[in-house]
């Protein structure tokens, strides 16, 4: 009994193979982004970072209101200078951001009950260091009131 000896798959066979391999892979990408464009779900957030609404305390000046309606978030501190780690929150936003909305604002408040506090113009959180307000500012950083 005499085995048949394997050919070697011509150029053309090959070719073959791999138009048809792209065209099932370019198949499988579009239906992917496909079913991706029309997905609206959300991650839910909720309880981190969210603050309690916004009820005009820790009391903003106007001009501090008006840049929260904008959607900046602006960070309030109790003792004479800002903790260590502040600055990282604040991001260096110069008055191009501030005027869109994309700043976070460090002011002064002797008055607050807490050595932090975080204000959007819808929401404020409460804090006692800069790390427990990031997820607050991420979360409301650029939304303005509407």
């Amino acid at each position: 009994m005499r085995v048949p000896a394997l050919r070697r798959p011509t150029l053309r066979q090959v070719g073959e193979l791999g138009l048809a391999f792209l065209i099932a892979l370019v198949g499988v990408v579009g239906i992917i982004f496909f079913f991706e464009a029309r997905d609206q779900s959300r991650i839910d957030t909720q309880g981190t970072g969210t603050g309690q609404p916004y009820r005009g305390d820790p009391r903003l000046s106007p001009a501090l209101r008006k840049a929260t309606a904008l959607g900046n978030v602006v960070v309030l501190y109790r003792d004479r200078r800002p903790p260590p780690g502040i600055r990282d929150l604040t991001g260096g936003a110069g008055p191009e951001l501030r005027q869109i909305g994309l700043a976070v604002l460090l002011e002064r408040d002797r008055r607050l009950d807490a050595p932090l506090a975080a204000v959007s113009s819808t929401h404020v959180q409460r804090a006692r260091t800069p790390d427990a307000l990031n997820a607050f500012v991420d979360r409301y950083l650029g939304r303005s009131r509407k």
